[in-house]
């Protein structure tokens, strides 16, 4: 697919970098802004990995995590994942709401693209409540001129409303992101020009997850969501442990059109 060659403006190089839109994983280009001049707004209290804060606040008229950065994007990873560069410390940022295409699939390296001309090189504002298993601040992310750019990949069918995350999200914010993927799908506008595109988080591992009923209008941090799986029986598999049980992968189709069945397949805790 066509990719955007010439950012202007924004004094591009092409380094390699390491990032999945849904994980950690090597072998990813990332676009690298010229500049990084910064600075903080708040300081970071969670170590990666440790439980935050959930309250809220409002900004730019959204519902969003209370805790808040300020600098310049320094590098852009992918559709969903970039690097903020705040008072001399260099924090990685994934958006959250979202999951863009991996670089690899269709539409990953316009996804890319789209994101670098709306924040690569310029000041921006995070706000967050948690980061992830990987390390990565997990917020929504705005430019000078409030756009929210979570919002705006999905509106411009640049990525997914990331379901499985939903409840991450307030229940306003939730109703937006879904109408915005809603009218990308009706226009099919960016992604949704495929008449049947794969999901990135099916491209990654074949799994589904479930999306969660929301227990609260208010943000909660949901871990990892639970893959969707079939009934189990004495036919597909017994489970040996708590951590130890059979997964059923839903049908699904490679970005290269090679159909793979549905199949049963053991979880990470199986021996």
């Amino acid at each position: 697919m066509k990719i955007y060659k010439t950012l202007v403006g924004l004094g591009l190089a092409v380094l390699l970098g390491a990032c999945g839109g849904g994980g950690e994983s090597g072998g990813a280009v990332q676009l690298v802004a010229g500049r990084t001049s910064v600075s903080a707004i708040d300081d970071l209290t969670a170590a990666p990995g440790t439980a935050a804060s959930t309250q809220g606040s409002t900004l730019c008229g959204f519902d969003v995590g209370a805790k808040k950065l300020q600098g310049s994007v320094s590098a852009v990873h992918d559709g969903d994942t970039v690097k903020l560069n705040a008072a001399g410390v260099v924090h990685k940022i994934r958006l959250d709401g979202i999951d863009a295409p991996e670089l690899a699939q269709a539409f990953g390296s316009l996804s890319q693209s789209t994101l670098a001309s709306a924040v690569l090189g310029k000041t921006v504002q995070v706000a967050y409540s948690q980061t992830d298993q990987y390390g990565r601040i997990v917020g929504a992310v705005f430019t000078a001129g409030c756009d929210y750019v979570n919002l705006k990949q999905v509106a411009s069918g640049m990525a997914w409303f990331y379901r499985a995350y939903q409840c991450e999200l307030s229940a306003p914010l939730r109703a937006q992101f879904a109408k915005a993927e809603d009218a990308a799908v009706a226009s099919k506008t960016g992604l949704w020009l495929d008449a049947d595109p794969t999901a990135p988080w099916l491209y990654r591992n074949g799994v589904d997850p479930v999306a969660p009923a929301c227990s609260s209008a208010s943000s909660v941090w949901t871990g990892n969501p639970a893959p969707l799986s079939g009934s189990s029986s004495a036919s597909t598999g017994t489970v040996v442990s708590s951590n130890c049980f059979q997964i059923w992968v839903n049908p699904y189709t490679r970005s290269n059109g090679t159909h793979v069945n549905g199949y049963w397949r053991d979880s990470a805790g199986c021996a």
